[in-house]
This record gives structure tokens, C-alpha cells and sequence, in this order.
């Protein structure tokens, strides 16, 4: 698979105004007004009924550069309280189930939010600034089996991986038995929890570790094998066991994979992962070349030294197919390959953002394996803190003041 490395170039960023964002070093917090398009939290949820909208391409036709495709933001639901995630059961229902930082996990069904909330931990965790309830994931089979998984920081600010078990999966407010804590990971640091949790090919649930937190890895956690921090991790929770699962790691050399997911086309894994400093990088592996691979932290950050002016070799290292610099954006936050059928002109296109310059990108892979790039929403008025997808492989944007908006090419 092709390892070519793209700088993103953005224009007319006035980076004096950014703020380090949810997932970066420091914990100052993103910038909290209301732009036209979308909404803050309020005491509230409430939905904003779509407009309509059609893709005006067919299957089969001629493919769009990505600097000519004409995307915007639809809202589809606002009111939430610091929205981090967005996801679905994988069980016809098509609901929306969104993660808010502060510890309850709210449905969207048919365009309504749903009054009570499907699950709340809020008691259980400790939040606010990177910490929280971060993660969701269903098991392959909950229509039937009713599991789910879910990561926050716990009271003493460590991470949980705990399964609940619905006992009426169709149910958008079912009884809950949980949370069964299936893994866990001290953090010496309040900050580089990672918290990102996907169901891989294989049927393992992966789980993204930061480096613990301070700046630096300042006991080179990410690169010792001793260590589950800086880690891409797997567990085996859907083997029938009745214990806890040994982690096993997937690959090392990771700072903060906020979030990463897999293309369903051809599995590859794609990761956002937050830099220190400098440079920000999107990294991308095929399945099969996932395991035991080195991303580099903290040696390298993106595809520099690091420290700056280090002399490294290059040897055993993945480097990243996307990075940009600092002046260009603060904190990545990554995404997902487009493979819905609404939008056929996006087949292939993967998404992501600036956490803290608000903008949102595309990559997609030309012939001869480099990325064609774009900058496509340069200003839309959010803070995106996460992507999400729907049954059907439509693309969200949770916005962390609030809402959550859908992906639409015009």
C-alpha cells in the first residue's frame, strides 16, 4: 500500500484566535460561540427537521475533483451537551446514538430526539477537559444480544471499558444490566485519553490509547512494549469468556488517536492522531498490515524528528499519508471513508477536521496511490468533535457546542 506523505495546505487561518482544543496538550477550552448554522447546548434537546436534498450525480459518472465538490452542513438535531461522538446500533433501526462528554448517550430516531436518555454514567465519571464518557460501540449481533461498550474516565480519572446489556434491544429507553467492567488502564495524566472504541474486522474491539498525558511522553510510553499507552489495543470481548480479556497490542508509536475507523470496502484503519506541538497526522494501514506496526510517537511527530532537529532513522517506522502544521490547525480530528449511495460523486472520500480551526478536509486516492486533497468546508461554523455514520454510510459532524449535523453534497 502507498505511504506517500500530503502536507494539507490551508489559507487565511488567524491562528493568533485558536484555542488548544479538546484532545490537544493543554486543557483550555474551544471556543464557545454560536455561528450561524448551528446551535450551543441548551436546557433542552431538540431536532431540526432536514431539508431535502438529492445528489444530482448517478452511479457511473464522471469523478468529481474534490476541489469542485459543493458540500455543505444540514442540521439535523441541536441541544446536546458536548457531543464528542455519534454512531449507530447496526440494527435496521436507524437511530442516531450520540455520545456527550458529560455522561449520557442520546437517540435520534426518524429526525426526533428521543426525551429520555438511552444510558447515563454521569454519576460514574470524571469529565471536562479530556476527560469523560469518550467512546461507544455496539456488538456486531445487538440486535439479538443487546451488548454495548462504552470508554470513560472513571472517578479517579482512569480509563473503563465497561459492556452494558440491553434488555430489549429495539428499545430507545430499555433496562440496562451494567456496567460489567471489562479492561481497564490507569492514566498518570488527566490529559491523552484517547477514547475512541471500533468494533474491528476480525470482531475484536479495538481500543485507542494516548501516551498518558504531559507533554512529550516524558517516559516514552508509546514506545515501550511494557506499557498499554501510546497504544492501538484489541480485545477479544465477544469470545464467550468470562473474564476479563487480555489486551494484546496492535500497534505502538501513538499520541492521542482521538479517532480512527475502517474503511468497510477494504478494511484499511484510518487514525487521527493528535500532535504535540507542530504537526498533526492522519495515518492509514491496511488491515493486515496493522499488526505490530510502529506510528512513530515519540520519535517522530508526523514525519519529523522529535524533538525537532533529532537524528533519526526512518527504519521500522509507519509515517503518516496526511500532516499539516500548527499555523494550519491544532488538533485532528479524524473521520471515515465515504462508501453511502446517496452521494456517489463522494465514493471513496475520506473526512475529517480541525478540532480547533473548525475546518473540514477530504483525501481520496488517485491513481498511483497519492491522495488528492481539499480543504471543503473551510469555515462552516462548528467545532468538530467527532464524525459519525449511519446505518446506510451517510457521514455526521457532532459539533461540540452542541449539535449534530449531516455531510451533503449539493
Amino acid at each position: 500500500m502507498p505511504r506517500h506523505r500530503t502536507s494539507l495546505v490551508v489559507m487565511s487561518l488567524t491562528s493568533a484566535a485558536l484555542l488548544l482544543a479538546l484532545t490537544a496538550c493543554s486543557g483550555s477550552q474551544p471556543r464557545t460561540s454560536t455561528p450561524s448554522g448551528s446551535a450551543g447546548p441548551a436546557d433542552e434537546t431538540s431536532s431540526v427537521e432536514p431539508s431535502s436534498s438529492a445528489s444530482t450525480s448517478t452511479p457511473g459518472s464522471e469523478r468529481v475533483a474534490l476541489r469542485d465538490l459543493e458540500l455543505r452542513l444540514e442540521p439535523v438535531a441541536r441541544g446536546f451537551d458536548q457531543p464528542l461522538f455519534l454512531t449507530n446500533a447496526g440494527d435496521g433501526s436507524n437511530r442516531l446514538f450520540v455520545v456527550e462528554q458529560t455522561g449520557r448517550i442520546r437517540i435520534v430516531r426518524n429526525g426526533r430526539v428521543t426525551p429520555r436518555a438511552f444510558l447515563d454514567v454521569s454519576e460514574r465519571i470524571s469529565t471536562g477537559g479530556e476527560r469523560g464518557l469518550l467512546g461507544l460501540a455496539f456488538a456486531p449481533d445487538y440486535a439479538s444480544s443487546g451488548r454495548f461498550y462504552v470508554n470513560y474516565t472513571d472517578r479517579a480519572g482512569d480509563t473503563v471499558i465497561a459492556r452494558f446489556i440491553a434488555d430489549d434491544p429495539s428499545s430507545d429507553a430499555p433496562e440496562l444490566r451494567g456496567p460489567q467492567v471489562v479492561f481497564t488502564v490507569d492514566q498518570p495524566y488527566p490529559n491523552h485519553n484517547g477514547g475512541c472504541i471500533v468494533f474491528a474486522p476480525d470482531g475484536t474491539l479495538w481500543v485507542g490509547m494516548g501516551d498518558g498525558g504531559a507533554a512529550g511522553d516524558p517516559q516514552a510510553r508509546a514506545q515501550n512494549s511494557q506499557s498499554l499507552l501510546g497504544k492501538m489495543l484489541s480485545l477479544d470481548v465477544e469470545g464467550g469468556g468470562s473474564g476479563r480479556p487480555r489486551p494484546k497490542i496492535v500497534m505502538r508509536g501513538l499520541r492521542n488517536p482521538w479517532r480512527y475507523s475502517f474503511d468497510p470496502d477494504n478494511d484499511d484503519v484510518w487514525i487521527g492522531d493528535v500532535g504535540q506541538n507542530a504537526w498533526e497526522e492522519i495515518d492509514r494501514l491496511a488491515f493486515s498490515e496493522a499488526q505490530g506496526a510502529n506510528l512513530g510517537w515519540n520519535r517522530w511527530e508526523g514525519d519529523h524528528p522529535y524533538p525537532a532537529g533529532a537524528s533519526r532513522s526512518r527504519d521500522g517506522f509507519v509515517f503518516p499519508v496526511v500532516e499539516y502544521a500548527r499555523e494550519e490547525g491544532q488538533s485532528v480530528t479524524g473521520g471515515y471513508v465515504y462508501r453511502g449511495a446517496r452521494y456517489p460523486e463522494l465514493d471513496g472520500v475520506y473526512f475529517y477536521a480541525d478540532f480547533v480551526s473548525g475546518w473540514i478536509a477530504t483525501a481520496r486516492e488517485k491513481e498511483g496511490g497519492d491522495l488528492e486533497q481539499s480543504v471543503s468546508l473551510p469555515n462552516p461554523g462548528v467545532v468538530p468533535s467527532s464524525f459519525g455514520i449511519d446505518e446506510d454510510g451517510e457521514i455526521y459532524v457532532c459539533d461540540y457546542q452542541g449539535a449534530v449535523l449531516r455531510v451533503v453534497s449539493r
